[in-house]
C-alpha cells in the first residue's frame, strides 16, 4: 500500500492529536525505510543481486574493482561484513552484468563471468558464506560467454538453472546448464534458443525463474526481422528442452541497436509466468495469457517479484526508482537509484536492493522490505 502525507494549513484540534499521531506512526511504518546495505568503505561497488533461502536469510552479491563480494542478513536491516568471494580479470560488471546468486539453507551458489577468459565461473559456500572455494566452469567452450551477460535461478531446495549469452557459433545464442544439488554437480549444457536469422540481441541480460511445480521460465531479448522484442520459453522437463518460445506483448520494437535491458520474470502462486520488460521508452507487464499492461513511460530496467498479495515491480524513471504493488499507483522508492534487484521473502513480503546514486562517496547500496 502506498501513502502520501500532506501538511494542513491549520493546526488540528488537540483532542484529535493522539489519533493523528497514531495514524502518522502507522502510515510511516507502512511506507518503510531504506537502510544502507554495506558501508561507505565499499564505495564504488555496483550491481547488487539478491537471493532468499527458504529459512528467510537474505543473501546479496555484488562486484567492485574485479572482486566479487557476498553479504547476508537475517532480517533485511542488518547485514554481515562483506566477504570476498573471488576475483576475476576483467570481471563483467555494469549494465546488468555482474555476479548472480541463489541459495538453499545449506548452500550458497554464486556465478560470475570474466571478459578476459569468457568463462562462467562458480563458487559454492557450505558454511553460510564464510568461505568460497571455486566450483565448476559452466560453459564448456572457452571464451564463448565473453559478453558477460547471464542469469541464475534456484528453487531454494537444490534445483538450480544458469543461463548465459553464448558466442560459440559466432552469433549470439542463449545456453544453459542445470543442477539438482545446489550447484555441486551439473548436467550437460543445453541450448535454449538460437534466432532463425542472425543473433539474438547481443547486449541484454537473460532472465530465469522457477515455478512452484518446477517449471523453468527463460526470457531473453530476441532479434527477428529487425525487432528487439522479449521472448519467453517454458521448460517442463527440468531444463532439458525449451519448446515453442513466444514473443511477449502485442506490439513490436523495430530497433537497430541494443537497449541493454532484458526485463525480469517471476511466477505467481498459480504457477503462471509474470514478466516485465521495456519496449522503446515504455515499461510493460504481462501475466499468463493476458494482454500487455502499460506501467510507465520514459522508463527502463524493470524487475518483478511476487509478494503475498500480488506482484511488486520496480523500474527506473529518469534517475528515480519507482515501485508499484499490484494495481496501486506507483510510488517513489528512491529519489536517486539504479539497478534494482528484488526477491520474495518466505512471509510474503519482498526485499529490494539497489545502487544508491545520491552520493558517490557514500554507502553504495540501499535496501528496503516492501510489505
Amino acid at each position: 500500500m502506498c501513502f502520501r502525507l500532506t501538511e494542513s494549513t491549520t493546526s488540528p484540534p488537540m483532542k484529535f492529536l493522539p489519533c493523528l499521531l497514531l495514524a502518522l506512526a502507522w502510515a510511516m511504518s507502512a511506507i518503510g525505510a531504506s537502510v544502507d546495505l554495506v558501508s561507505a568503505e565499499l564505495s564504488g561497488a555496483i550491481q547488487p543481486q539478491v537471493a532468499v533461502a527458504p529459512g528467510g536469510r537474505i543473501h546479496v552479491v555484488f562486484g567492485r574493482n574485479g572482486v566479487v563480494y557476498h553479504t547476508s542478513s537475517p532480517d533485511g536491516r542488518t547485514f554481515s561484513t562483506p566477504v570476498q568471494v573471488g576475483s576475476l580479470e576483467k570481471l563483467a560488471l555494469g549494465m546488468r552484468r555482474g555476479p548472480r546468486i541463489t541459495a538453499t539453507d545449506n548452500l550458497i551458489l554464486i556465478t560470475a563471468i570474466s571478459h578476459a577468459d569468457g568463462v562462467v565461473h562458480t563458487w559454492l559456500s557450505r558454511d553460510d558464506g564464510k568461505s568460497w572455494p571455486p566450483g565448476a566452469i559452466l560453459n564448456e567452450v572457452p571464451s564463448s560467454a565473453r559478453e558477460g551477460l547471464q542469469a541464475l535461478a534456484g528453487d531454494g531446495h537444490g534445483r538450480v538453472a544458469a543461463a548465459w549469452l553464448d558466442l560459440r557459433h559466432n552469433k549470439m545464442e542463449l545456453w544453459s546448464r542445470m543442477s539438482s544439488d545446489g550447484g555441486q554437480t551439473w548436467q550437460p549444457e543445453t541450448m535454449i534458443y538460437a534466432a532463425p536469422e542472425g543473433p539474438i540481441c547481443q547486449c541484454c541480460h537473460p532472465s530465469l525463474a522457477f515455478a512452484p511445480d518446477g517449471t523453468l521460465a527463460a526470457m531473453w531479448r530476441n532479434s527477428v526481422a529487425g525487432s528487439r522484442d522479449l521472448w519467453l520459453a517454458l521448460s517442463r522437463d527440468g531444463g532439458r528442452t525449451f519448446p515453442q518460445p513466444t514473443k511477449l506483448g502485442t506490439g513490436t520494437w523495430k530497433f537497430t541497436a541494443c537497449p541493454m535491458d532484458g526485463g525480469s520474470v517471476a511466477f505467481d502462486a498459480k504457477g503462471q509466468p509474470v514478466a516485465v520488460w521495456r519496449r522503446a521508452s515504455t515499461v510493460l507487464a504481462s501475466e499468463a495469457e493476458n494482454a500487455e499492461e502499460h506501467l510507465a513511460d520514459n522508463a527502463a530496467q524493470p524487475v518483478v517479484a511476487m509478494g503475498r498479495s500480488g506482484r511488486w515491480v520496480v523500474w527506473e524513471e529518469q534517475g528515480v526508482l519507482k515501485c508499484q504493488h499490484a494495481s496501486e499507483p506507483p510510488r517513489v522508492l528512491a529519489q536517486q537509484g539504479h539497478a534494482a534487484a528484488l526477491a520474495a521473502l518466505p512471509d510474503g513480503r519482498v526485499f529490494a536492493a539497489w545502487e544508491n546514486t545520491a552520493n558517490a562517496a557514500g554507502a553504495p547500496f540501499s535496501a528496503e522490505i516492501l510489505p
